[in-house]
């Protein structure tokens, strides 16, 4: 509805019309209505969702006023709800013949067009809509924003948002949008900055604090992110993934006490998380309270039988325990529920290699290689394996695979240059000496960890000696 009609029709003057209305519907007995009227009835079903009705209203009012362009606007407006975008678009190319000076009809154009795909004559229609409007232009923005941003076209909406913010920096609404779209862009400094204005207004929304912490999480700056957890519970005290989210942050900045203290809270809101649970148990599990650990991830494992993490978690301590055959049933278990977890692989292998089973270990490295190449560690215990069976040739071929993805680990280089020295390739051996070198020279012991006699080598200690002056 338009202002001059919501000066006329407000409140009750609506409530009595839609009465009218209903009770003609249901008589059949013609009743007039103007066109403000049925604008505001429209509306009025259009806010409690009965598109069906809205349209029912909007092509009574037609009949009577054929020549009305509110009432045409309006039609497209909810052909366009109604998910009949190129019916909605032809009627906005007829009214706009008529009058090509109606904002109305280019915010409306412009909205099927982006419905459509055709976002560079979206932004044309828009542009004319903010041109001819004579409405609170920071309202205006905003609206087109939100729905370029429902569109998925993200920079767009940011644009037009920052726009509305320039023209109003105190529109709390714009604020927020603008801090949640520059977090789907993954621009942090962007998102701390607005959710922060937001609350120099309003520090008193529980909502913008916790996505202030999901930020401030993502960044690593931990801390912060339990403050700002810390005022969304303040103000909502049954906020369940305040409460989470901070038990996640305070296990990221390694505070595991506090972690488990604040997980138990959750659950408390919250018994039935299969998924907190075992967040619990790996915090039990970083402090070596590890019965407590595998009493959460049995907890887990009662809610939900086909958590995989549940299972993985509790092999993981019956192999830290010693308990092989029993943490190889648990492995299994979750290899079963979610076989593309290069991590479930991995110590699956440890634990075959443990065995015995060397064929069975040799299987699951391959496969955690293949499913998380970039992942150094599931190389090294592969290669460790080999090593250890006296197969040194085959240990160099893993980690020379390695390097394909992961050239720059320092580690796999340190690794790869102890094992080329004891088998007499101190040439290729250097080569990855100096790779290594220039990642990290601080973890070049680790070299004589592995092969002691590397350091009577001539060469590895000139190495040692040049990017030991670089650093000075």
């Amino acid at each position: 509805m338009n202002e001059d009609a919501r000066d006329f029709y407000e409140g009750d003057d609506i409530i009595e019309a839609v009465g009218r209305f209903k009770k003609m519907m249901a008589s059949k007995q013609f009743q007039y209505f103007d066109v403000y009227e049925i604008e505001g009835i429209g509306d009025f079903f259009l806010d409690e969702g009965k598109i069906k009705m809205a349209q029912e209203a909007i092509d009574f009012g037609l009949e009577m006023h054929a020549s009305a362009i509110s009432l045409k606007i309006k039609k497209a407006q909810i052909l366009l709800v109604d998910g009949k975008v190129e019916e909605a678009l032809e009627i906005t190319q007829f009214v706009e013949k008529i009058e090509d000076t109606n904002s109305d009809v280019y915010l409306i154009k412009g909205s099927a067009l982006i419905l459509l795909g055709k976002d560079e004559e979206a932004i044309e229609a828009y542009e004319k809509s903010i041109f001819y409007s004579y409405e609170e232009q920071d309202e205006l923005h905003y609206n087109i924003g939100i729905t370029l941003g429902q569109a998925g076209y993200t920079q767009k909406a940011i644009e037009f948002l920052s726009r509305a913010h320039d023209l109003n920096p105190k529109n709390e609404l714009v604020l927020y949008e603008l801090g949640y779209y520059f977090d789907k862009e993954l621009k942090s400094e962007e998102t701390i900055n607005y959710y922060n204005k937001y609350l120099d207004i309003d520090p008193f929304n529980s909502s913008v604090w916790y996505n202030l912490g999901i930020t401030y999480n993502r960044t690593g700056e931990y801390k912060k992110a339990v403050e700002a957890y810390d005022y969304s519970i303040a103000l909502n005290d049954q906020f369940e993934q305040s409460y989470f989210n901070k038990a996640n942050a305070l296990t990221n900045d390694n505070c595991y006490e506090e972690a488990i203290e604040c997980y138990k809270a959750y659950l408390g809101l919250d018994k039935d998380n299969d998924d907190a649970y075992c967040y619990l148990g790996e915090c039990y599990m970083n402090l070596n309270r590890n019965n407590e650990a595998l009493i959460s991830y049995q907890k887990a494992i009662r809610l939900n039988k086909n958590n995989a993490n549940a299972w993985y978690g509790s092999g993981l301590i019956m192999w830290m325990e010693g308990q092989l055959t029993e943490g190889q049933t648990f492995i299994k278990k979750a290899i079963k529920l979610d076989e593309e977890n290069a991590d479930f692989w991995m110590i699956y292998g440890k634990i075959n290699e443990e065995l015995g089973l060397y064929e069975q270990a040799e299987s699951a490295f391959e496969m955690s290689t293949m499913l998380e190449p970039i992942n150094s560690e599931c190389w090294v215990y592969y290669a460790e394996m080999q090593y250890d069976l006296g197969k040194l040739s085959k240990a160099i071929d893993i980690l020379k695979q390695a390097c394909k993805y992961i050239s720059d680990d320092s580690g796999i280089n340190y690794r790869l240059t102890a094992y080329l020295l004891e088998n007499k390739e101190e040439t290729s051996a250097t080569g990855y000496f100096e790779k290594a070198l220039k990642a990290d020279f601080n973890g070049h012991n680790d070299l004589f960890n592995y092969y002691p006699e590397a350091n009577q080598n001539e060469t590895i200690k000139k190495l040692i000696k040049k990017y030991q002056s670089s650093k000075l």
